[in-house]
């Protein structure tokens, strides 16, 4: 069946019954007056962990108003084979046994003719819902099971979320009670790669140990024996660098009932790790090589916890090969906190292949989340966000990470300052005003007063102290580092008042160079840190003014350091640098830290975003999917939308206005409904 995101119209259908045996039913809950159950009818052969949806060959037959209580029982008989002795006079039913050689959905039908019934239905099965497994951070996932519980050391705590609201969760407990196997579907994640020897993950990595293929389907030498390939890097080791991916991963499917740590939503799963985003982002071309690396390693499901404000051809089209193999594609709708329908864009979201479903991100209380991208679109099927699913406080495997933030007193007395001409490098801590908002920055400043900061946000923006000409003045600082840390990450404001004046070249300027070893890093062995000059549009590493007229060089872009992966030390310096004639210039450089992450095989921690809300989504996708593999990308979605529960906030922001419910897309898979609805 072709399936549009889009534009979905599915009508529903009777499905086949499910013949299983050898099951133990365990604590069924029926109406007080039925007898016991026919266990004959429950033993054979079936998937382990499934659990029958109704008793074969059994239905329950509610008759008219009308019929008297006396003719209950004869009425039954005429209609079935045999009654099952259960009478119910208050509520005018009875149970009985189809006709041996009668299909469920035969029975059903014939059964609904008479003029005498009022409905009819299988003798559904109930069950004690599924116990929470052993691992000992289940607690902090309440998308998984929210019962109220205050999540530990939030990382978002907007619109008082934390604590969360009881029941505003997937009920993953309730899905559980049918399968908690992923076992027949691989999930690939595409991401930052997988710290996969993670305490809690090794167990279900996917093994492609036996060879593999690239994403032109030639065997790759060696196999893929790291569970996965990586773009980024051009090898067979997606290792994470950033921790990111294994976040994602372990949302989908940390190892369950291990006593250790928490349980993915697939409890064994088979994750492939395809690692598309370097350090500092991805391209197009690898997040496309990725796709097709996943689907032709057999990948059913893939995770992208990824985005960008461009549409791209090459993806489009990979995500196209994906559905031509029926392979669905979860995303996320970005953490912008914008309308799509009005205010910017986020792709893959936007894609309109059928085959992919994005994902806003909700909170503890089912809220959308402030930062979550969303479409308001009059249209419904024109919205790009799909559903919502919990992406706040989402408590997941990650890596040991470390932050040094620069003080007043660091500023002062740690900073090296270097050269004879110009005024020094000098800490101050300067006062201003934004729109009556008061503002204050401290950091380093050149030359030795304010005057930079009033050029730019003060009136009558006075033109900063003279430098004199000549200048060349350097400032540094030696970090001691981890030398295992795979991104190290400078954060800062620099704003730069240097002379470009309406070229791409500057002639008064300021500079950054970073060196792993201690000392300064302009005196040799140092690496240029290149920052966007979002005026003249291109990478820079000399930083100056783009117009006679305009504003400073401003920015607050974070820089990879990376030389200094590897090392114990990271030094870090600022020069400025002007010509043969004297200007106003000078620059300051503010809110300076460096921050570490490494991977760790024990480490967890919260984090927020429509990121962490995908594998949520992606995570019970794969459990359908591996709890009836017959099932296509598009019978998956049709699940999700029937088994999603309706949330105010998500009815005028995304396309189904339902959230994630793990529980009811699951738990009627082979159920017969004997009715038809229309799909909006």
């Amino acid at each position: 069946m072709n399936f549009n995101k889009k534009s979905i119209s599915k009508l529903l259908v009777v499905v086949t019954i499910l013949v299983a045996t050898n099951i133990l039913i365990s604590e069924p809950v029926f109406n007080l007056d039925q007898t016991k159950l026919d266990l004959d009818a429950l033993r054979a052969k079936s998937k382990a962990g499934q659990k029958l949806p109704y008793l074969p060959g059994e239905v329950v037959i509610t008759f008219k108003k009308q019929v008297p209580d006396s003719e209950l029982v004869h009425q039954t008989s005429k209609l079935a084979a045999s009654n099952t002795g259960v009478l119910n006079l208050k509520g005018h039913f009875a149970t009985a046994r189809l006709f041996g050689s009668e299909t469920m959905e035969e029975g059903l039908a014939r059964i609904k003719k008479d003029p005498n019934v009022e409905s009819v239905e299988p003798r559904y099965l109930y069950y004690k819902q599924a116990s929470a497994p052993n691992d000992p951070e289940f607690a902090r996932l309440w998308g998984l099971s929210n019962i109220g519980q205050t999540v530990a050391s939030p990382s978002y705590t907007a619109n008082s979320s934390n604590p969360g609201t009881s029941g505003k969760d997937m009920n993953v407990l309730g899905a559980w009670d049918v399968t908690t196997s992923c076992n027949n579907t691989i999930v690939a994640v595409l991401d930052t790669g997988v710290t996969y020897t993670h305490q809690d993950l090794v167990g279900n990595m996917w093994d492609g140990s036996g060879g593999c293929v690239n994403q032109n389907g030639v065997a790759i030498g060696g196999g893929c024996p790291n569970h996965g390939y990586d773009f980024a890097s051009g090898d067979n080791n997606p290792r994470d660098e950033e921790g990111h991916g294994t976040h994602v991963a372990m949302t989908i499917g940390a190892v369950g009932n291990n006593n250790i740590g928490i349980s993915g939503v697939c409890q064994s799963a088979k994750i492939m790790a395809v690692r598309v985003l370097g350090l500092g982002g991805g391209t197009n071309d690898n997040i496309a090589n990725g796709i097709y690396f996943a689907v032709r390693n057999g990948a059913k499901v893939i995770n992208m916890s990824l985005g960008g404000p461009s549409f791209s051809s090459a993806i489009d089209s990979a995500i196209e090969f994906a559905r031509t193999n029926d392979v669905l594609v979860v995303v996320a709708a970005g953490n912008d906190g914008k309308n799509l329908n009005t205010d910017g864009a986020a792709y893959p979201c936007e894609n309109t292949n059928a085959n992919v479903i994005c994902i806003s991100a909700l909170d503890q209380k089912h809220a959308l989340a402030n930062f979550s991208n969303y479409d308001s679109n009059g249209t419904l099927t024109s919205r790009a966000a799909d559903f919502g699913a919990p992406g706040t406080n989402i408590y997941s495997g990650y890596g040991i990470e470390s932050t040094v933030a620069e003080t007043p007193t660091t500023y002062a007395n740690d900073w090296v300052n270097v050269g004879s001409t110009g005024s020094p490098w000098t800490y101050h801590s300067c006062a201003f005003t934004i729109g009556g908002n008061p503002i204050t920055l401290s950091g380093l400043f050149l030359p030795n007063d304010c005057s930079v900061i009033g050029w730019n946000y003060t009136p009558p923006y006075t033109n900063p102290t003279m430098m004199p000409s000549s200048s060349n003045r350097t400032v540094y600082k030696n970090f001691s580092i981890d030398s295992n840390a795979t991104n190290i990450t400078l954060n800062h404001v620099l704003i730069s008042d240097g002379e470009g004046y309406d070229t791409n070249a500057c002639y008064d300027y300021t500079e950054m160079y970073h060196s792993p070893t201690a000392g300064n890093p302009f005196a040799g062995g140092g690496t240029a840190i290149s920052l966007y000059d979002n005026l003249r549009g291109v990478f820079m590493n000399r930083f100056c003014r783009r117009h006679s007229t305009g504003y400073s060089f401003r920015s607050t872009e974070s820089a990879i350091l990376k030389s200094c992966i590897g090392s114990s030390n990271c030094s870090v310096g600022y020069r400025f640098v002007s010509d043969t004639i004297a200007n106003n210039g000078g620059a300051l450089a503010t809110e300076i830290s460096i921050y570490t992450w490494k991977p760790s095989t024990t480490a967890y921690t919260n984090l927020n975003g429509t990121s962490m809300a995908t594998p949520n989504a992606a995570g019970v996708a794969a459990l359908i999917r591996s709890y009836n593999p017959s099932f296509t990308y598009s019978d998956v979605i049709t699940k999700l939308i029937e088994g999603g529960v309706t949330e105010t906030a998500l009815t005028g922001t995304t396309q189904y206005g339902k959230a994630i419910n793990a529980n009811a897309s699951l738990k009627h898979l082979k159920q017969v409904t004997g009715v038809t609805a229309v799909l909006q």
